[in-house]
């Protein structure tokens, strides 16, 4: 009986689902756009997707470009910011010269660096929304945008020097030094007189010393005492300089 039961409730949901769904698409282009954008102002984008995609199969119609970009915006207000990216990127496919086309690319910078990992993790994201602010800034040189997209993209651009530091400073846990002075050097090169720069020098030390290579040894103290002359880093690779000596 209880088998019959859920069968029964199965089909029943079924025929209403359908039931909904053709009422959808038999409505008008002007009603269902008017619906959606009323669950859009209310935040009840979920609600609000149905309609907007039912207008983008109405390829004819006028409200089918602006439907296209709002389904992208209802995936970002929803942190689906892989589904946004693909919506944003039919806007721009299919409507490259509409006058949403900058916000759209705007917004796919955006969701890219919202996906994008600590330093941690893979950077394939972060790099992705560099490219984009960087398209963003080279297609729309005028808009009011253009130091938000410039501050996305230094954002970015710090957490791959992160990645850098983290990369070398693993290698040189493993005692890989060859490898871990390539990432560490790239750092160092930066001339940034950071946090990451001190770091760098200081495992850069390390590893001549742990090497008996007096003279780079001696020419990373020098760049840390010149630097960052108070630092902990500093005064542990002055005594150990000393010794070395």
């Amino acid at each position: 009986m209880m088998k019959k039961f859920f069968i029964l409730m199965s089909l029943v949901f079924m025929i209403l689902a359908c039931s909904n769904n053709n009422s959808l698409i038999t409505q008008a282009s002007e009603v269902k756009w008017q619906k959606a954008e009323n669950y859009y102002n209310e935040k009840k984008y979920n609600k609000a997707i149905p309609y907007y995609r039912q207008l983008i199969f109405e390829k004819n119609s006028m409200y089918t470009a602006d439907a296209q970009y709002k389904l992208g915006e209802c995936y970002f207000n929803t942190k689906k910011y892989s589904d946004a990216i693909f919506e944003y990127q039919e806007l721009l496919r299919l409507f490259p010269e509409n006058r949403l086309a900058p916000d759209a690319q705007f917004k796919i910078a955006n969701s890219y660096a919202n996906l994008s990992f600590s330093p941690h993790y893979t950077q394939e994201e972060t790099r992705k929304a560099i490219e984009n602010y960087t398209i963003f800034i080279e297609k729309y040189p005028s808009d009011k945008r253009i130091k938000d997209a410039y501050q996305g993209i230094s954002d970015m651009q710090v957490k791959l020097i992160e990645k850098t530091y983290l990369n070398g400073y693993i290698y040189f846990k493993m005692k890989d030094y060859s490898a871990a002075l390539l990432y560490l050097d790239d750092i160092i090169y930066l001339a940034n007189h950071n946090e990451l720069e001190k770091k760098s020098l200081y495992y850069t030390a390390l590893i001549h010393i742990d090497r008996k290579d007096k003279e780079p040894a001696l020419n990373t103290y020098n760049q840390l005492k010149e630097y960052f002359p108070d630092s902990k880093e500093t005064k542990k690779i002055e005594k150990k300089i000393k010794k070395f000596n």
